[in-house]
């Protein structure tokens, strides 16, 4: 295989959400990090604590075979640049990587980055096509109307 067709499969292989917000990157770094903002504008957490290791659970309804849990621990970060944890669904062979990368626009801006990568298999590629909606959705509508309260 050769380097061109390992891009290609990787490309594919991810989810990649780019939004501008008109808001301060440490607006937009709180709502990423804050335990009670996550259960506000993503999903219900337990445990969130921004550390490097730390181990927490988002939890929501269950849908078919999703049970409604989503295992997460913090991979790493840098303060507000960055954020990247792991995440890991019933269904999902192996964790996936979830990083959001913040740059100051000026003006009160924040550009946003959000990947979401390492879905492996048949499987995992049918789940990177449900999360991409749910991603693009997430970060247009509900994490917008929460930075605009």
């Amino acid at each position: 295989m050769n380097a061109t067709m390992v891009k290609t499969t990787e490309k594919m292989a991810q989810i990649s959400v780019k939004r501008i917000y008109n808001h301060p990157i440490d607006k937009v770094w709180s709502a990423l990090t804050d335990a009670e903002a996550l259960s506000e504008w993503l999903m219900p957490v337990t445990g969130f604590e921004l550390s490097r290791g730390k181990q927490f659970q988002f939890k929501t309804e269950p849908r078919g075979k999703f049970d409604g849990i989503v295992n997460c621990s913090i991979v790493d970060y840098g303060e507000p640049h960055f954020l990247q944890l792991t995440w890991h669904a019933a269904g999902m062979p192996v964790p996936t990587i979830v990083t959001w990368q913040l740059k100051d626009q000026g003006e009160g801006k924040t550009f946003l980055h959000l990947t979401h990568n390492g879905f492996q298999g048949l499987g995992g590629q049918f789940t990177r096509l449900i999360l991409t909606f749910g991603w693009k959705g997430i970060m247009k509508k509900q994490l917008t109307q929460y930075l605009t309260q």
